[in-house]
């Protein structure tokens, strides 16, 4: 690990001299060295999204957002992978990761972790075990256990991790519920979602594609033969974290904040303490398919006060069946408060976002990071100015550079797996868990991690890897 510890001395010492990124053409010049300094950067799952962070231009490439340069590429399936392969002849190429970093970790700084859900935690635990830092695409796991293992990984090995919710959250809006602009915060209800519903299994028989290696595809996953519908990987329980982790990590990142939620768990607390304050879980859904996620389905958090917080109910509502309680909500809301608004607002009516009710007004907020934001009423609100500047603000649409920047001995990003990603992955996934156990509540620890009154939703945080995989 020489070469790497060298390397990494090196970026530092740049970082500390104001010097910034070296990026040259000829490696041969006077300045060489500093070239072949740059941060070198693996991608694990180099096809589909992977791909984005490959070019020399684009508004998620290594290049572009860093500096950084492609090192290596890892993807389980050829075809998948064909285009970045080629684009890249002269790098080397694997399958597996583990043999990628068994390989190459000396001259490697930092992995990208692009893969399906299922196969997130395994290749970032992995990397971070071989002192690489992590960059991994959200959500961030599949399971609340994955979450807490690589917060914990994290903070034992002191490498810079970020997930991929890119905008992160809205330092604003964070800042105008804290500054009470609409008062106290009674209620935040999100809508958006939903599952496929029930469907059979794939059963019948198919050869595995000379290009894919379907075990390594698995990964952790329980063994089951080749069948092109488990491809389709959004849709099963086995390998997606659903609306919650996908959409969660980018909606739902300003309310956890906000609400100062991540305080409840255990960030910095040595020891932690468990037992202090349970999270209480429900859900209402439309069946409990046995592989996928329900057709729809209605989630209600209640939350013991955080800090100097007050106590909340946070509700969820995914497909049709839970749209159809949302807009009841609206209705008697409009109805309570006329000069707030309407209830045929079309605002309402979008596929997803969130309702902040307060006591002076209600606020909407909508897509990556809640960038778009309306309070109502608008005679009210219209003219409002910025709130107190608490946060530090993210370099905006530079969400690779916080994560180099701590690699150079900057400070933590907030998508940092054990300062707000950990926690923030594991409070949203509690909503597929509470989706198998309708009608009851669930009693969250998030010192512990572990439901602490149902041992069959307890063992839903840590389902087992098949034998050879583990965190």
């Amino acid at each position: 690990m020489q070469t790497q510890s060298n390397r990494r001395t090196f970026l530092r010492r740049t970082a500390a001299s104001g010097l910034g990124w070296v990026v040259l053409k000829n490696s041969r010049s006077a300045r060489g060295y500093a070239v072949n300094e740059q941060l070198q950067v693996a991608v694990v799952g180099a096809g589909g999204r992977g791909g984005n962070f490959l070019p020399d231009e684009g508004w998620s490439s290594v290049r572009q957002q860093i500096g950084g340069r492609i090192a290596a590429l890892c993807d389980v399936n050829r075809q998948r992978a064909a285009k970045s392969f080629e684009a890249f002849p002269d790098l080397p190429k694997y399958e597996d990761f583990r043999e990628m970093i068994d390989q190459m970790a000396s001259r490697l700084d930092a992995v990208v972790v692009a893969t399906p859900d299922h196969t997130h935690a395994a290749p970032s635990a992995y990397a971070l075990r071989a002192g690489l830092h992590v960059f991994c695409e959200k959500g961030l796991t599949r399971t609340v256990h994955e979450a807490r293992a690589l917060a914990e990984l994290t903070a034992e090995t002191q490498r810079s991790t970020q997930m991929g919710n890119q905008a992160g959250y809205n330092t604003n809006v964070v800042e105008h519920i804290w500054a009470g602009t609409l008062g106290a915060i009674e209620a935040i209800h999100m809508w958006g979602g939903g599952g496929s519903g029930p469907r059979p299994l794939p059963s019948d028989m198919h050869d595995v594609p000379a290009h894919l290696n379907w075990n390594l595809w698995l990964g952790p996953a329980a063994y089951r033969p080749y069948h092109p519908d488990w491809m389709q990987w959004g849709r099963w329980r086995d390998f997606a974290n659903g609306h919650p982790g996908m959409w969660g990590a980018h909606h739902w990142a300003t309310i956890f904040k906000a609400m100062k939620l991540d305080t409840l768990w255990p960030i910095d607390k040595k020891p932690p303490v468990a037992g202090q304050k349970t999270i209480q879980v429900t859900a209402e859904v439309s069946e409990v398919p046995e592989a996928t996620f329900p057709r729809w389905s209605v989630v209600h958090w209640d939350i013991p006060a955080p800090m100097d917080m007050p106590p909340i109910r946070l509700n969820w509502y995914a497909g049709a069946g839970g749209t159809e309680r949302f807009q009841k909500v609206v209705s008697e809301l409009f109805q309570q408060h006329p000069q707030w608004g309407r209830a045929d607002d079309d605002r309402w009516k979008s596929w997803t976002g969130n309702l902040w009710v307060g006591t002076q007004g209600v606020m909407r907020t909508f897509g990556h990071g809640c960038s778009t934001v309306d309070m109502l009423p608008s005679d009210k609100f219209g003219r409002i100015g910025r709130p107190p500047e608490l946060l530090p603000r993210p370099l905006a649409g530079k969400f690779l550079r916080g994560w180099a920047q701590h690699m150079q001995g900057g400070p933590v990003p907030e998508g940092c797996f054990n300062k707000n990603s950990g926690p923030l992955t594991e409070w949203s996934l509690l909503a597929n868990v509470a989706t198998r156990f309708p009608g009851q509540t669930l009693q969250f620890d998030p010192v512990a991690c572990r439901i602490v009154n149902h041992a069959e939703a307890d063992a839903e945080l840590r389902p087992p890897y098949r034998d050879g995989w583990t965190l």
